[in-house]
């Protein structure tokens, strides 16, 4: 999936995921149209995905494995996974974030949050904008009859 664009009025409630930042503003110059109170501005993002928080658990868990088997079997095991090196850090690394990530994905709880960055703000456009129309009598005519005090 590519890089997408969402679009708000107020820069804080995004809508849409959209593939380009032209459609974004053209979905919300027309949307724009039929609400009640039309805003003036149009602020266009990029949609960043929200990071599922799945790696960098390794050295935590080896802390972690470390502690208890110190706790259940004391001073034997202190040293227990001490000074593990870093490629071996990393490939436990690899294998618990594949494992978060398809328990996440298999129980649908990836994030469903994003965040928007590089945010662009336009004026929305005035209906008819460019656009000269000829009126033809612009004289102001029959007010009513003229009151007097």
């Amino acid at each position: 999936m590519g890089t997408r664009y969402a679009y708000s009025y107020d820069r804080e409630d995004y809508i849409g995921a959209f593939d380009s930042p032209e459609q974004a503003f053209n979905a919300a110059v027309m949307r724009a149209e039929e609400l009640s109170s039309p805003p003036t501005e149009i602020y266009v993002g990029t949609i960043v995905e929200a990071d599922p928080q799945a790696s960098d658990h390794a050295e935590r868990i080896i802390e972690s494995m470390n502690r208890r088997a110190h706790v259940e079997y004391g001073d034997s095991a202190a040293r227990y996974l001490k000074k593990i090196p870093r490629e071996l850090v990393q490939e436990l690394d690899a294998a618990v974030e594949q494992t978060i990530l398809a328990w996440l994905k298999k129980h649908n709880l990836m994030p469903t949050f994003i965040r928007v960055r590089e945010i662009h703000e336009r004026p929305v456009p005035f209906p008819g904008a460019g656009t000269t129309r000829r009126v033809e009598n612009s004289e102001v005519q029959d007010l009513g009859p003229e009151v007097r005090y």
